[in-house]
């Protein structure tokens, strides 16, 4: 008779692990073969998803959300996606772990832990880290700057809006409490721009009213283990995502080589990082840097970054933010063994991330692309578009026309060479009706 198997060193059962939301980008994040891994997401999004994907799911849940921009409709409907993922439990068994690891999904995915029992980030600090009112009250309470806001709707006093634009004079940038990649943002050019709306057309609910800061933003990329910042990583945007949605400017970012500037920056993040109770995350921080030499608060996402940043953080540090996301949800230990910040790694010694503007409301066919035999030397990656391919602005967050990352001995260096790559690439396109001869786009 053969001797029984040593439980010791039986593998550990596979558990149930439920993710909200899922795009075929991250699947390199996933241990499939580890877990019984389930997802919940609309259909359009399952039917995006490479068969072969979809196929490494032990099941994928489809709940009916509209086509909408708006990322709240995930929370909208939390009470089918409840329903489901109990389906999905009867199944597979309780979740033992549940991962969101969107901007639209961080928030049900808290909720859907705080139902199951389970360990992760709460529903508390989601909602801190998605509606831009009470998170920007959390950190000012912790003597974080903030600017000057106040939530507004259809229903705020006029004497409310009269007192806060006789506080906050000059611009005035109205933005969406619960959006993300500068949607459904406005910058008005006075106070007196946001009484004439409020007076005429009204005021959107779920917007709030802000003072317009000028100076540089900084996005801050890190993971957050036990509270603590075990990744950081400091980027300066050479424009602003609202410049790049709203406008044609490029959008492009670069780690700052002044060491003094980085630790105060490092110093105001955990400082937001523990207002928030953030403890186990990856998390994505925007900041001004005034002309004044102040740090004040833009927002926060318990989330990686869009556009070019989990590229570049992964082709230059080897730090890759959407497993340490998946990590985080599954409560597993962080792949940064020790902890880091950008200004040590030596080489480059700065470097940051370049997207091309897409100028094109209707799909566009790639007939040529100039200006690569003229690329700098210190270019790390690309991504171009080949010919053929079909470009659409719609339906994508970050349309672009060419990504590239670029590293140098300085931040001044990496600019200088972001500069040429803007003056010199260009991607030629045409309608789809019309192949050869091509348009700039």
């Amino acid at each position: 008779m053969s001797p029984e198997p040593d439980a010791s060193t039986a593998p550990p059962a596979r558990r149930h692990v439920v993710h909200v939301g899922f795009h075929a980008s991250e699947a390199h994040a996933v241990d499939f073969d580890a877990d019984h891994v389930t997802a919940v997401m609309p259909h359009r999004s399952a039917a995006r998803l490479p068969e072969e994907l979809a196929e490494r799911f032990a099941r994928i849940a489809c709940v009916d959300l509209p086509d909408s921009d708006d990322l709240d409709t995930y929370d909208h409907a939390f009470d089918r996606i409840l329903e489901l993922v109990e389906q999905l439990s009867a199944e597979f068994g309780p979740p033992a772990a549940i991962v969101g690891m969107y901007e639209h999904t961080t928030l049900p995915a808290a909720r859907l832990r705080e139902h199951f029992g389970l360990p992760g980030t709460s529903v508390r600090t989601a909602l801190l880290c998605r509606d831009k009112v009470p998170m920007k009250e959390a950190v000012a309470a912790a003597g974080v700057p903030v600017p000057r806001f106040l939530p507004v709707g259809p229903d705020t006093d006029a004497a409310a809006l009269e007192d806060f634009v006789r506080r906050a004079p000059g611009r005035i940038v109205l933005k969406p409490r619960s959006q993300a990649a500068a949607r459904g943002v406005h910058v008005l050019d006075d106070g007196a721009a946001l009484l004439a709306l409020a007076a005429g057309d009204g005021l959107e609910a779920g917007y709030e009213a802000e003072e317009f800061v000028a100076g540089s933003i900084f996005h801050i990329d890190g993971v957050v283990r036990d509270g603590a910042m075990r990744w950081f990583c400091a980027s300066r945007y050479l424009d602003s995502c609202f410049d790049f949605q709203h406008g044609d400017a490029p959008l492009a970012a670069v780690t700052p080589d002044d060491p003094d500037l980085t630790a105060r920056v490092l110093a105001f993040s955990t400082t937001v990082v523990e207002a928030l109770g953030l403890r186990d995350s990856v998390i994505h921080l925007e900041l001004f840097h005034t002309p004044d030499d102040e740090l004040v608060f833009l927002e926060i996402g318990n989330r990686f970054g869009g556009a070019g940043i989990s590229w570049h953080q992964r082709t230059v540090f080897g730090v890759d933010l959407a497993r340490e996301a998946v990590l985080a949800c599954l409560g597993r230990p962080s792949e940064v063994e020790t902890s880091k910040i950008m200004i040590d790694h030596p080489n480059p010694r700065s470097s940051g991330w370049l997207y091309m503007p897409l100028a094109a409301e209707e799909p566009r066919l790639v007939t040529a692309v100039t200006g690569l035999d003229g690329l700098p030397d210190s270019v790390l990656g690309t991504r171009i578009p080949a010919l053929g391919d079909v470009l659409e602005s719609s339906g994508s967050v970050w349309p672009n026309a060419g990504g590239f990352l670029v590293g140098g001995r300085s931040s001044a260096e990496v600019e200088k060479d972001m500069a040429k790559i803007v003056e010199t690439y260009a991607l030629i396109t045409a309608p789809l009706a019309v192949a050869p001869e091509g348009e700039d786009s």
